[in-house]
Order: structure tokens, then C-alpha cells, then sequence
């Protein structure tokens, strides 16, 4: 594609040299250069701009001019909104082809992705999902390196997915994608807003700058989107949802386990087996079975309802989709085993995911409550002690382990950890293995157990090792030989 299509009304600062050129690829990372790529500096080391030049890159767009031979030079304050843009031409602007739908908040991402996609099924339709777990379509399914890929990817992506038949594509949309401009060059249909909580604050700084990443799909790129049809799902229950409200012609509607908006619950009931629903859908109702549990499941399936509602797909298929989905790998799965033991995994690894789940299996248990738990190095170190306090206060036993300690020590992470434990009685086991049979090891008829951190994980991640690791293959493994 010709170098002078694919910058077209992208904001730059300068272009010095050959606009003709014909590009045979982009990226940003120098290792994927090919002859004939155009390279995207998004970082100002010079060692990746001497190798994506030797790997035979003709164009490169960069923040100041550079002294390399590169046939064209162009420099803009922008280059990840120009990456998104570019990628977006190159693969010819696959999102204007395709229905696309945009998931963010701290927790509920994963599981909406999967309750909608299920919708889409039981409707006869043909979903792609772009997600932390996996991204699948068409009977393809490929290891997430990213919750949201980066702009090159991503845009190779969804045209895959056009020329595959996919109808409709859900994107759980992460906050670093957003403040990195991942997603520009995609034309949302809807966007999804479940929730606001700490998270990631060791990027972000704080509250407040996380809540400007998260505003970004609603207030930035649903408003500029070219679809003509556009819908701002939000959780009226989250107290900052008058900050995600986008302006008209943008049509906001909202979901709630407690006020009578667009969606909400006119009958609730749980157990330890799942969720008796009666949803009202405008002037419609639904009564739902599912083998989810907790109230934040009733949430992510209102919010899942309210998109079929929106895209007019029949009440029936919105039933069928919802009840037929068993489980979300790593989201309060469910570890089957023949002694009856309440068993779950789940990928709370912040303060109110963990604080929401104990409290929900608190309302349900029968008898004691035992969470093993830990918390990954070289990441959020605030959240440490308050989700010791957490979980101390809201389990019977706590078992504190590693979860991925990365560069730091284990036991200094643990530390932490204990230093805000108050409460019910704890055991410090640092090896995740010893710790989940330990915890096993310990259930009596009647009592619980929650698995918490990694949820969906396969790995550990020690030092500069990848290990294999599951939480549930591990579970499952000592369930299986536990007396």
C-alpha cells in the first residue's frame, strides 16, 4: 500500500523524503522488520532504530528526525495514535465492516465477553472474541499474550476475522490499551462499563488517571466512531457512572441489580449452585437459570441482556445464551470432584474483586470459608495489605502464598501482605502447590473453598522463568486423592 494513503490526515509534524513508497508492512517492534516495512518508534532508543533500518525498513515515524538512510522520515507527537490510525488503513479498516464491541472496567471484562459471545451463538450469528483469556473465532482459538493486542495486531486481527465471516466482535478494552492507544483506528458500535476500583495504580498513578484511560472508549472513540448505530452500556450501581455518560448521538442505557432502569432485577435468588434471575428488559421479562454464582454474575449478565436487548436479538436467544454458558475459565469455576466439596478458582487479584467474592460465598456457605491467596511481585504493592485484611476478615482460614513473585522476593511480597491481616486465624505457606493441598487437606463436609489470584493462569512466573502452573489442575489433582 502506497506510504501517501496510508498517512493521509494523520496529524504529523513533518514529512521529509518518499511518499510513494509502497509499504509491505508495519510495526513498532524492530525484530519484526521485513524489507519495505514502515517503523513505528515508539521508543526513542536508538539500538531499535539502527536494527529496524538494517532490517531493510524504507519509512519511519518517530518524535525527531533521525540520521539512519530511511527513505521517508516522518515525525509526529502522536505515534501510537498514528500506529492505530496507519494499521487501521493498512489492513483496510476492518472495524467499519464488522459489528465491534468494547468491554472496560476493573472487573467483569472476561465474563461479559463470554455471555455475550454465547448470546451471539445461541442467535445464530458468528462471534469473534478479543480477550485476557484467549482471542477465538470461527472454531480458532489463540493464546492472549495481551488483554488488548497492540494496533498492528489487533488490526490484522478483526481483518481475519472480517474475511473469516466473523459478524460481531466483543473486545475486552484494558485501561493500559487505551492510555497507549491500542484501539485508535477501531469504530465502536457499543461499549461496555461495568465497574471502577483500585487496579493498576502502578501504572496509572492513581484513581484519578485510571478513570481517564477508562474514559477514553466512551468520551474519545465511541464518540468519533463512523457507526451510525451506537450504545453506551454502563452499571448504574458503580458510583462513578455519571463520569462515563457520553454525549448524544451516542444512546446511553444503563443496567442495575437495584433501580428500575433499561435492565434490572426483579427477583433474585442464590445458592452454591448458581443464580435464579428474573430480568426486566424494558417492558419485557426474562427468568433465568445459570450455573454462575454471586451478585456481580447478576450484573455481568445484565449487562450481557441489555446488549441483546439493544441489538434486538429475540428474548429467547438472550435465555439460551445466558443458561447454556456453564462456566468462565478462572471466574469463579467451579473445580468438579466427586466428594462434593464446594471448590472454586478465580482470578481476583485486587481488593474488591477478592472483597465481593468472599462476601458472596459468605452468604452462601454452609460451613467454614478457606481462601488460599497471594499477590504478584513487581506490580501494585498498596493493594498488599488490604487484601490481607480482606481476606483475614471475610475467611475463616487464610492460607497467604505466592502467586507470581516475578523479580521480587517471596517473602518480602508475603510481608506485605501480612502486614494488614486482622482478623480470623492464617497459615503462611510460600510454595502454591503445598499451600492448595494444604487447603484441601483441611475441608470438612459442608465448608469452601476459593482459590484466588490466577484464576485462568496456566503459569508462575519466578524470576525470569515461566513455569507450568493451574490452579485447578492442581486442585483437581489433590481433590482427586484427598480422604
Amino acid at each position: 500500500m502506497r506510504l501517501l494513503d496510508l498517512i493521509k490526515d494523520i496529524p504529523v509534524e513533518s514529512i521529509d523524503g518518499e511518499i510513494t513508497l509502497d509499504i509491505k508492512g508495519i510495526t513498532k517492534d524492530s525484530r519484526r522488520v521485513e524489507e519495505g516495512y514502515m517503523f513505528f518508534a515508539t521508543s526513542t532508543s536508538e539500538s531499535y532504530i539502527k536494527d529496524a533500518f538494517n532490517r531493510g525498513a524504507v519509512a519511519i515515524v518517530s518524535q525527531k528526525r533521525h540520521g539512519y538512510g530511511f527513505k521517508c522520515h516522518i515525525v509526529t507527537g502522536h505515534i501510537e495514535a498514528a500506529l492505530g490510525m496507519v494499521a487501521s488503513r493498512f489492513y483496510g479498516d476492518p472495524s467499519e465492516k464488522i459489528h465491534i464491541t468494547g468491554i472496560t472496567g476493573t472487573n467483569g471484562k472476561t465474563t461479559i465477553t463470554y455471555l455475550i459471545e454465547s448470546i451471539l451463538n445461541a442467535a445464530g450469528m458468528a462471534p469473534g472474541v478479543i480477550g485476557t483469556i484467549s482471542y477465538r473465532y470461527k472454531g480458532k482459538t489463540f493464546k492472549a499474550d495481551n488483554t488488548t493486542p497492540g494496533a498492528e495486531l489487533l488490526q490484522g486481527l478483526l481483518a481475519e476475522m472480517v474475511s473469516s465471516g466473523v459478524s460481531h466482535v466483543i473486545m475486552e478494552v484494558s485501561s493500559h490499551a487505551l492510555d497507549q492507544r491500542r484501539v485508535e483506528g477501531t469504530h465502536f458500535n457499543t461499549a461496555i462499563f461495568t465497574n471502577l476500583t483500585h487496579d493498576h495504580l502502578d501504572y496509572h498513578r492513581d484513581l484519578v488517571h485510571y478513570k481517564e484511560a477508562k474514559r477514553l472508549l466512551f468520551n474519545h472513540y465511541l464518540m468519533k466512531s463512523n457507526k451510525g448505530k451506537r450504545y453506551a452500556i454502563l452499571n448504574m450501581d458503580d458510583p462513578n457512572v455519571d463520569d462515563f455518560v457520553p454525549k448524544p448521538p451516542v444512546k446511553t442505557l444503563f443496567y442495575s441489580r437495584n433501580r428500575q432502569v433499561d435492565a434490572y432485577l426483579s427477583d433474585y435468588r442464590e445458592d452454591i449452585n448458581g443464580l435464579s434471575l428474573k430480568v426486566t428488559l424494558g417492558r419485557e421479562s426474562l427468568n433465568i437459570t445459570s450455573s454462575l454464582i454471586g451478585g456481580f454474575n447478576a450484573s455481568n449478565i445484565l449487562a450481557a441482556c441489555l446488549f441483546g436487548y439493544g441489538e434486538g436479538i429475540p428474548m429467547g436467544y438472550i435465555k439460551e445464551g445466558i443458561e447454556s454458558l456453564e462456566s468462565v475459565p478462572g471466574r469463579m469455576e467451579r473445580v468438579k470432584n466427586n466428594k462434593g466439596y464446594p471448590v472454586f478458582v478465580d482470578y481476583a487479584h485486587t481488593p474488591d474483586a477478592l472483597a465481593k467474592v468472599l462476601e458472596m460465598l459468605n452468604t452462601i456457605k454452609k460451613g467454614r470459608l478457606i481462601t488460599v491467596f497471594g499477590c504478584g511481585g513487581n506490580r501494585d504493592t498498596a493493594k498488599r495489605p488490604i487484601m490481607g485484611d480482606i481476606a483475614s476478615r471475610l475467611s475463616d482460614f487464610t492460607i497467604i502464598t505466592s502467586d507470581n513473585p516475578r523479580n521480587e522476593d517471596p517473602k518480602k511480597i508475603i510481608d506485605d501482605i501480612i502486614r494488614g491481616v486482622h482478623g480470623n486465624s492464617y497459615r503462611v505457606i510460600e510454595n502454591r502447590r503445598d499451600a492448595i493441598s494444604e487447603a484441601i487437606r483441611m475441608l470438612k463436609k459442608d465448608d469452601c473453598l476459593l482459590i484466588a489470584g490466577k484464576g485462568h493462569e496456566d503459569y508462575q512466573i519466578i524470576g525470569d522463568s515461566v513455569y507450568h502452573f493451574s490452579d485447578k489442575e492442581v486442585a483437581e489433582e489433590f481433590l482427586n486423592v484427598a480422604t
